[in-house]
């Protein structure tokens, strides 16, 4: 088992360089001023500390329709990528997310995007997706408060983030224990996701044989790592989806370098088998990220997305 998770851990080593707009200061000021630029649809409620561990407070922002009337409002939750160790929550700038979120707030749909413990020695992707549960749960907890209706809500992400988003619609609530703070508080059900370019399985070594071995493994699950085929289980959205599992739409680029789009093609495959609720749209001449000139386009993209967004959301 280790040789063959080693085996993957470089993807998160060969993540392409963040742009000079995702690779933002960490001034809460500045930050809020681009957010509200780069959104101006939304009223944008920032640094909304959702839980601690240790010393790191983890934080989210809130951006809310302007004119939104409604007081139990859906959900749509942003989890953003960069190989599992960096990356930042105000990636939802990117074209792709930034024109959905657009979208939805013309729908009347609030958007949320989180960050979660990077992965560091003390810290490993299975924290990561922890967070993202308990960044869930936190929202549910404070529905009220911030106008959220509960019983809809959706989460989208890409790359790293996709992987995450995946195992935060998918995984059991009970096999991600977090904060006890926010114990039970669950949604009942995540009614729609959507995943650009995702990892959907750490278990296979036809699909991650190409990938050479690092160290960086054991950081990657937890020493050691042949001792965690449980958790590597828990991190595979293949090893997941199940028939009455939260409907899912993957976009993914066949020319992706950095993660295959096999990855894709299995999770619909295995969807499809067992009768899930599943759509996939493998993008030509898509790199990761999808790239200028795929097809569909990214505006095209978007609008796919959206619609099958809203037109869960809404119901």
């Amino acid at each position: 088992m280790k040789l063959l998770v080693s085996t993957f851990c470089t993807l998160a080593l060969i993540m392409p360089p963040c742009s000079a707009q995702e690779e933002t200061v960490a001034d809460p000021v500045i930050m809020a001023k681009r957010m509200s630029d780069w959104f101006p649809e939304f009223e944008h409620t920032p640094d909304i500390i959702y839980k601690t561990v240790g010393d790191q407070a983890l934080q989210l922002d809130l951006l809310t329709p302007k004119g939104l009337t409604s007081e139990a409002a859906p959900l749509l939750i942003y989890i953003h990528g960069g190989g599992w160790t960096g990356g930042d929550r105000y990636r939802c700038a990117r074209p792709d997310i930034r024109g959905i979120f657009q979208r939805c707030a013309a729908a009347g749909i609030i958007c949320a995007t989180i960050e979660y413990r990077l992965n560091t020695p003390t810290a490993t992707i299975f924290d990561a997706a922890v967070d993202c549960k308990d960044a869930l749960r936190f929202l549910v907890k404070n529905a009220k408060q911030y106008r959220i209706d509960p019983k809809r809500i959706g989460t989208i992400g890409g790359s790293a983030g996709g992987h995450l988003s995946l195992v935060t619609a998918l995984g059991a609530p009970q096999d991600f224990p977090g904060d006890p703070a926010l114990a039970g508080f669950d949604p009942k059900s995540i009614r729609c996701e959507v995943a650009h370019y995702p990892a959907t399985d750490f278990t296979d070594a036809q699909l991650v044989g190409r990938f050479v071995g690092t160290p960086r493994v054991d950081l990657m699950f937890g020493e050691p790592s042949e001792q965690r085929a449980d958790v590597i289980r828990l991190l595979s959205p293949v090893q997941l989806i199940k028939k009455g599992s939260t409907p899912i739409y993957l976009f993914h680029g066949d020319q992706d370098k950095v993660v295959s789009v096999e990855h894709s093609r299995r999770l619909f495959a295995k969807g499809k088998a067992l009768g899930a609720d599943i759509h996939f749209t493998e993008v030509k001449d898509g790199s990761h990220g999808f790239g200028r000139n795929c097809s569909p386009s990214i505006e095209e993209i978007v609008a796919e997305a959206s619609d099958f967004v809203i037109a869960r959301l809404q119901n």
